[in-house]
């Protein structure tokens, strides 16, 4: 649900291409391999659509038609939001396919497109957050991000909430070594990687952020720039 705003990865890409087009959203994946059985890059496939009289397209272009002409999520309401590091502005998003969950956004100060802005987007987990545990696996704990952001005086905090079916939770706490769902790869609708973060990126983008400085490690995104965003700094402590 959700194609490519969801998750940017070819699947969805080759289901919306199709839906798009006014036809089942149903679509055949190949790997195109080169002669010496290596995969295809985009300059070896240019070359091959071109011998072949292809058309060719990428994800990241898919993604920015769609966010021109739909949106996978809505903007329900607003409130201002007292904390122990000052005040937020919170605001919550409901997704429009699949379970609708509903995520929310902590904004400091004014949100200027020109300016890069801390942001930090963080996967709810019960036990990481609720119960505060300080595992490895919790990664940047969801206070200390709110201490951070707070103290830059400018920022933006996505929370996705993806909520632990009672399963997973009983499956994590039974572990020695807990780890959070999303980890667990066992979620009826598939481990969410970082792929699935088009949720975040179209909340971002609602909330006029365009230019990053992210609260995470390095990392690779996928189709990032089709949603008008561009990670310029990682803020690793």
């Amino acid at each position: 649900p959700g194609g490519v705003l969801t998750r940017a990865g070819h699947t969805e890409a080759g289901c919306d291409l199709a839906r798009l087009a006014g036809l089942e959203p149903a679509a055949v994946i190949v790997e195109i391999l080169n002669e010496d059985g290596t995969m295809a890059r985009r300059s070896d496939l240019e070359l091959f659509a071109e011998e072949h009289g292809l058309k060719m397209g990428n994800i990241e272009d898919l993604i920015r038609f769609r966010i021109e002409n739909e949106k996978t999520v809505r903007r329900m309401a607003e409130c201002p939001f007292p904390t122990d590091f000052g005040e937020f502005r919170l605001v919550a998003y409901q997704e429009l396919t699949g379970k609708k969950n509903v995520h929310l956004a902590l904004v400091k100060g004014q949100i200027d497109p020109k300016i890069p802005v801390p942001v930090r987007v963080h996967l709810e987990s019960t036990l990481c957050d609720v119960l505060l545990s300080n595992a490895e696996c919790c990664g940047w704990p969801l206070r200390d991000a709110i201490h951070r952001i707070s103290q830059e005086g400018m920022g933006v905090i996505v929370l996705l909430r993806m909520p632990n079916e009672a399963a997973d939770l009983i499956k994590q706490i039974e572990r020695i070594e807990f780890k959070p769902d999303y980890e667990l790869g066992n979620r009826e609708d598939g481990p969410p990687d970082r792929r699935v973060l088009g949720i975040g990126a179209q909340i971002l983008a609602d909330l006029s952020v365009s230019k990053m400085r992210l609260l995470s490690a390095p990392q690779r995104f996928h189709g990032l720039g089709g949603f008008g965003l561009e990670v310029v700094e990682y803020i690793t402590e």
